[in-house]
């Protein structure tokens, strides 16, 4: 009995993790966070810039049908939704003062935060290439009386390819991207945390 225990410590000893460096974990962390928030703040200034040049589209276009219309009203609305939810996630990621928070209750907030990023990058994502499908289906009424049948069929053709290019391979790598990210800050934070309690008992 007492040989199984003395082997069980020496596998514990040996299997045990590293200690690491606190101020290590706190700067891969805080480059981690600058990453993930200049990533979303690339994607709310190209929003903006689709937002704008739809707007423009819309006004010097004269549009005839108000299936158009509504199409342009759908896709403005949908960048403008997608901005509001860059806004909100680069404000929560980027904010540094939660770092001053107790250990427990920053790990808990990313971890939160990285469940609301994955429902937005897929259940609520989801709806958004819906209301974007329909808006391109609405705008290739007009294109339909405009364009010949060729045109119109390759312009289908290619939409309704990029979009399951989009949702289908962009948008999973996207998601598989960021979600390693996230998960790589919260188990360092989890491993540091845990470092420290070891050291607290052991004091």
């Amino acid at each position: 009995m007492k040989d199984f225990e003395a082997l069980k410590n020496i596998w514990h000893d040996q299997v045990a993790l590293p200690k690491v460096s606190h101020e290590d974990v706190l700067k891969k962390v805080r480059k981690t966070k600058q990453g993930l928030a200049a990533k979303l703040l690339r994607e709310m200034l190209g929003m903006v810039a689709a937002t704008i040049g739809l707007i423009y589209v819309w006004i010097n276009n004269p549009f005839k049908l108000w299936t158009t219309h509504l199409a342009m009203i759908i896709f403005i609305a949908c960048c403008l939704y997608y901005i509001f939810v860059l806004i909100r996630d680069y404000r929560k990621i980027s904010d540094n003062t939660l770092l001053l928070n107790k250990p427990e209750e920053y790990i808990n907030y990313l971890k939160k935060y990285k469940h609301d990023r994955y429902i937005f990058n897929t259940r609520k994502y989801r709806i958004y290439s819906l209301f974007f499908s329909l808006g391109f289906v609405l705008y290739f009424i007009e294109v339909s009386f405009l364009a010949s049948l060729w045109v119109t069929i390759l312009g289908i053709t290619f939409t309704v390819a990029w979009l399951l290019f989009s949702y289908f391979i962009l948008m999973r790598n996207y998601i598989r991207k960021e979600e390693a990210k996230l998960e790589d800050m919260i188990e360092n934070l989890e491993r540091l945390h845990k470092q420290f309690e070891n050291t607290d008992q052991e004091e």
